[in-house]
């Protein structure tokens, strides 16, 4: 593992996860690596491996770019603190220093209910140290993460982004809820250097769409009107007036443990 050898710090959270990404000179060295120095555990790429091709291995993987290694680290815990190095064998390698701290923010996945149609707002509380950071909104598409929205834009189709500083928690809507909108999201933040950029996944949601709300209305309104049209038919049945041998039979309603009808004739009719 010899060669250029840089140093920089990431820090992780307990339930979050890292996308680390190791920057080098265009095709320089082959046999990607990413490992653990106290136990020695790594991912490789072979160097016959065609570009842009994955490894796994348990929660890590390692995917090589035309200018950068991408490492994705998932489900952090507190374990998991200590020096990586990810690089090409013999000629380059950048180790990382990873800290894994535990804040209220990052209490692994939550699940959100969204009904179609309608407006919902996944707020994503970060912690302090990326206050001033930029923050972005990922939807998890199979291995990949569709960077859907950043605090960089205010608004993007039908999504939305506030960043409440103050508070430290970032507000995204997403308007007209569709079925294909369920899935897997995160939030994150994003940290710049010249060596290595790394992004922080704080937050996992589970965006669950339902249209109960919609067969909820329907349903109701169904009862509402055939009670309506019941008790009208009843009223209708009760109170109508009948001539029988020349009097007007007239109804009052009165009541008597509960509502009942009663009907007597009082006019006399001359023919």
């Amino acid at each position: 593992l010899a060669g250029l050898v840089v140093c920089f710090d990431v820090i992780g959270y307990s339930g979050g996860s890292i996308i680390v990404y190791c920057n080098y000179q265009h095709n320089q060295g082959s046999g990607a690596f990413f490992c653990k120095e106290s136990t020695n555990q790594c991912v490789y790429l072979k160097s016959d491996q065609r570009q842009n091709s994955l490894d796994h291995k348990g929660r890590v993987s390692l995917q090589d770019f035309n200018e950068y290694l991408l490492v994705t680290y998932r489900d952090l815990g507190l374990e998991d603190a200590g020096s990586y190095k990810c690089g090409k064998t013999e000629v380059w390698s950048h180790t990382m220093n990873l800290t894994v701290d535990e804040d209220p923010c990052c209490l692994g996945p939550k699940t959100v209910i969204g009904y179609l149609g309608e407006t919902i707002t996944i707020s994503c509380p970060y912690p302090e140290e990326f206050q001033t950071n930029i923050k972005f909104f990922y939807k998890l598409q199979g291995q990949y993460l569709d960077a859907l929205i950043t605090t960089r834009d205010t608004q993007k189709g039908r999504f939305s982004i506030s960043d409440y500083r103050r508070s430290r928690v970032v507000s995204v809507r997403i308007r007209d809820v569709r079925e294909d909108d369920g899935g897997v999201y995160y939030c994150g933040g994003w940290i710049e250097a010249v060596e290595v950029s790394y992004l922080l996944l704080y937050t996992e949601i589970h965006l669950q769409v339902s249209a109960v709300v919609i067969i909820i209305i329907v349903s109701v309104s169904i009862c509402v009107s055939l009670l309506l049209i019941g008790g009208l038919t009843l009223i209708f049945y009760k109170l109508r007036c009948c001539r029988t041998g020349g009097t007007v039979h007239t109804c009052s309603l009165y009541v008597d443990d509960g509502f009942r009808f009663r009907c007597k004739g009082v006019i006399s009719v001359i023919q």
